[in-house]
């Protein structure tokens, strides 16, 4: 869950007699990595998101050795494993089966297998092969179970006489923060290979040339002619094409079906004017899944459906229909099996054959060994070695990355601590801290009864109003939802009050009408979970239609405003301690419950994790029914008492009293930091987002100045505060 810390992601997925207390998580936490090793650099409150894939896996697999399971299920555990940390992961596996838990043991890797296993399955196509004891088959015969048949040789003939074919790419003096003068000529049809230990500026390298990686100096030269560094578009007119190796996050839609997800990247073949030919697409996909021998049930399958090979092979197929001059490729089999592997490795020799320049990045030195005409060898983000002809050996590669004596270049780290600060979750609630000081600073200097005690009592109780209804859009806003509802909601709660709430009744009919204000908030939290959760409407489509038909039975109530309320009801709701209202003070205590709640509880955490990413969060235990019905239901709860607060101010049932609330809720729990993507937020931003919204609009009448106005400081207001975070967060995890 990539919103979460590391900390936060391991306290939820252990089990609930493991689960220490939550301030007591980060110390375990760190105690179990240094279980995996002494010197891991993983800090247990730094959030995931900003974790690499390889410490992304060992917390995962920490968490799940941690958990003490009966049956531990690992699916290609070393994927993004290097060196060192594959033996650990062994240990700790022969550690754990010792001590009575089986393990299933998923790879594709078959010398991994075959070090770990005491018996081997096979599956091709869904279909069992049969069972084996390791000692009793060789990897040979487990590769031809898994292809059905005799493999030849897995890699294809490499090129010959290619010393005379013209460069197509010339790198110069290339330097960034990852690595240091990096010089390197590239012929046509060549496949050249980048080694190294993983995180030594290998991959970076690659990425810059694609446009990716922020280049500091050096040239690069497409076919004579200087590439534009530092921008995706000119390496893509250049003829340039990257094939990340992260397929799920990065080179594949999985909502969109195989066809579309093969024609994406070429559609100005399809296109005329604009206009894209179904028929053409159809056409180009079909013949793309004969040629590269893709299974799948049809083009219009989802592309998550396939396996991991054909899923790999339809990316590759993709990226190669865009014609590219140079093809960048990361871990081309990364997580496929060897007879999916032995095609890829054909797929790219063919097309390096009819001219195309490969460059291919990879942790597997054999991989590198078999498949490329040259190798660079990367250490400490620099060259060090060049190996060609028949230097190009696993034993070469290795004795390479082994004996470098480079020194990496220092460079300079001290914004780090500044963006940490800046992605982190408690940056926007000082930067709305900020805001409003300046606000306030700008009335006063206008108008001198702005900070009159007069002025200030009603300001808090309008913030006090917006606040509940902001907490509660907050609450659906973490786990990826919004209630547009919540308005209208205020509206009718107000409504219901004006029959039982006034002067003409008796108190017990004031304790029956509080009730039913608060059922029928009760009863639309119901409803709109309904509709978002067991009947899987989007969530602003759900709350919409609830929006619509909660306004149309205020109106049916109330069709103009009527029902004046008992004013010494008033004026015990609004009681006030000085100048500041009970409600104010009652809000901001709530806000700060919630807000300890939110970080320091598992339904705090397990809300965060939900919207952070809902299927990893059901996979660890968290459940993603209950928590949208806490979420939808506490959010109508919250919005029934700021219904409450707005009776007060308005005094009379009036329909359509709280409808711009909606709105406002959002914005104000917007510039209090939450995601609209969900797993972000904070009650205490919600409440400072809030308390600026009432300031600006009330800075804004100081001023004589129109409605119109007010809208345009709260959109700038807004936009400044999205493109903040989303700008530091980005910045940070990248």
């Amino acid at each position: 869950m990539p919103d979460l810390t590391v900390a936060e992601n391991m306290y939820v997925g252990l089990p609930p007699e493991q689960r220490p207390s939550p301030a007591r998580a980060s110390r375990v936490t760190d105690d179990i990595l240094r279980l995996w090793s002494q010197d891991v650099a993983i800090s247990s409150d730094r959030p995931v998101a900003t974790l690499n894939p390889e410490q992304r896996f060992i917390v995962e697999i920490c968490r799940a050795f941690a958990a003490k399971p009966k049956i531990l299920i690992l699916d290609e555990p070393t994927e993004h494993l290097h060196g060192d940390d594959v033996e650990r992961l062994f240990k700790r596996v022969r550690e754990i089966a010792a001590t009575g838990t089986a393990v299933v043991y998923i790879s594709h890797r078959l010398h991994e297998v075959g070090a770990i296993a005491q018996r081997i399955t096979v599956l091709r196509d869904g279909k069992g092969q049969g069972t084996y004891a390791t000692e009793s088959v060789t990897e040979q015969q487990v590769v031809e179970l898994i292809v059905g048949g005799k493999l030849e040789r897995e890699f294809p003939s490499k090129l010959e006489g290619g010393e005379t074919a013209p460069v197509v790419l010339r790198v110069e003096g290339l330097s960034s923060a990852h690595f240091s003068n990096v010089n390197l000529a590239v012929r046509r049809g060549e496949i050249i290979g980048l080694a190294g230990v993983s995180d030594n500026g290998q991959k970076e390298f690659l990425r810059s040339l694609a446009g990716l990686e922020k280049i500091k100096s050096g040239t690069v030269t497409v076919k004579d002619s200087r590439l534009d560094m530092n921008s995706v578009r000119a390496a893509k007119r250049a003829g340039i094409r990257l094939l990340p190796s992260d397929r799920h996050r990065a080179s594949m839609f999985g909502v969109l079906s195989v066809a579309e997800n093969f024609v994406i990247r070429s559609l100005d073949a399809d296109s005329r004017l604009g206009f894209v030919s179904s028929s053409s697409e159809r056409s180009r996909a079909e013949h793309a899944i004969s040629a590269f021998r893709i299974k799948t049930p049809s083009p219009e399958t989802r592309i998550s459906s396939l396996s991991g090979g054909n899923q790999q092979k339809l990316i590759v197929s993709s990226v190669l229909a865009a014609e590219p001059d140079i093809l960048l490729v990361e871990e081309p089999t990364q997580g496929v099996d060897v007879g999916a592997r032995s095609e890829i490795y054909s797929i790219l020799r063919s097309i390096a054959g009819k001219g195309t320049t490969i460059l291919v990045l990879s942790s597997d030195a054999t991989e590198i060994a078999g498949l490329c005409d040259r190798v660079v060898v990367f250490s400490r983000g620099q060259v060090v070695a060049e190996l060609k002809g028949d230097d190009v050996t696993e034993s070469s590669i290795t004795s390479a990355v082994l004996t470098t004596k480079t020194v990496r270049e220092k460079r300079g780290n001290a914004a780090s601590a500044l963006r940490a600060w800046a992605a982190g979750n408690w940056s926007p609630v000082a930067m709305v801290a900020i805001a409003i000081l300046l606000v306030g600073l700008v009335g006063t200097y206008l108008n001198e009864f702005y900070l009159t005690p007069r002025n200030f009592g009603g300001l808090l109780a309008l913030v006090a109003t917006l606040t509940l209804v902001a907490y509660g859009q907050q609450l659906v806003m973490l786990i990826g939802g919004i209630d547009l509802s919540v308005g209208p909601l205020m509206g009718l709660v107000g409504v219901v009050g004006s029959f039982y709430l006034t002067a003409d009744h008796f108190a017990g009919d004031y304790w029956i009408g509080f009730a039913l204000m608060m059922a029928v908030a009760l009863c639309l939290g119901i409803v709109n979970w309904i509709l978002v959760d067991p009947l899987e409407f989007h969530p602003m489509v759900g709350t919409l239609i609830t929006y619509m038909a909660v306004q149309a039975i205020s109106l049916l109530l109330r069709p103009a405003p009527d029902g004046m309320i008992d004013y010494d009801l008033i004026d015990a709701i609004t009681s006030r301690v000085g100048f500041v209202p009970l409600l104010f003070i009652g809000a901001l205590l709530l806000g700060l419950v919630l807000e300890f709640l939110l970080y320091r509880s598992l339904l705090g955490v397990s809300l965060r994790g939900l919207g952070s990413r809902e299927d990893v969060a059901n996979l660890v235990g968290i459940a993603p029914r209950r928590m949208k019905f806490i979420a939808y239901v506490g959010c109508s709860l919250l919005a029934g008492l700021a219904g409450i607060a707005l009776m007060t101010q308005v005094g009379i049932g009036n329909p359509t009293a709280g409808v711009n609330y909606t709105l406002s809720s959002v914005a104000a729990a917007v510039i209090g930091g939450a995601s609209l993507m969900g797993g972000r937020g904070s009650f205490l931003g919600a409440f400072l987002g809030a308390l600026l919204v009432i300031q600006v609009n009330s800075v804004a009448a100081f001023l004589g100045l129109r409605d119109a106005w007010q809208f345009l400081f709260l959109g700038i207001v807004i936009l400044f505060s999205v493109a903040f975070y989303s700008k530091s967060r980005q910045v940070y995890e990248t």
